[in-house]
């Protein structure tokens, strides 16, 4: 997905009258689009046993396939850099900082959740060593 974001910019790079404006919103899609592949996708692995409460649910199993092997929380990944898409792709740099103001509060909430999650199933431990990341593969 990076690959076409890129070829994206390139293109605009190429093309005649470019303005920074435009480089911003090919970036934003960009990161929307990205966003909504990492989400969407923790959304279809997660499917039945996602919950709007932060204790697993009743019988839950681990998950670790997908999305969910390259970063813990794949769904507030993608709610983060989908928020930050926006604001890059609308030139709004206040709503830019407000989204990445959402890295310290899913922070906080993973915090709480994976605690619960050990709890409920310890083979959680083991997943959390191996993988690193919470939100964004690679990065964060």
């Amino acid at each position: 997905m990076a690959q076409f974001a890129l070829f994206g910019l390139i293109l605009l790079a190429l093309t005649r009258n470019t303005t920074p404006e435009d480089a911003f919103r090919v970036a934003g899609w960009a990161l929307v689009g990205i966003a909504a592949l990492l989400a969407g996708s923790g959304l279809w692995v997660i499917r039945s046993q996602l919950t709007a409460l932060p204790a697993p649910r009743h019988g839950a199993v681990l998950l670790d396939r997908g999305p969910f092997s390259l970063v813990r929380h794949p769904i507030y990944g993608g709610l983060i850099l989908g928020f930050l898409g926006l604001s890059v792709r609308g030139g709004n740099p206040r709503a830019a900082l407000l989204a990445l103001l959402l890295v310290p509060f899913f922070w906080a909430k993973t915090e709480h959740e994976e605690r619960l999650l050990v709890a409920r199933l310890p083979e959680y431990a083991d997943y959390r060593r191996r993988v690193r990341r919470r939100f964004l593969p690679w990065i964060l």
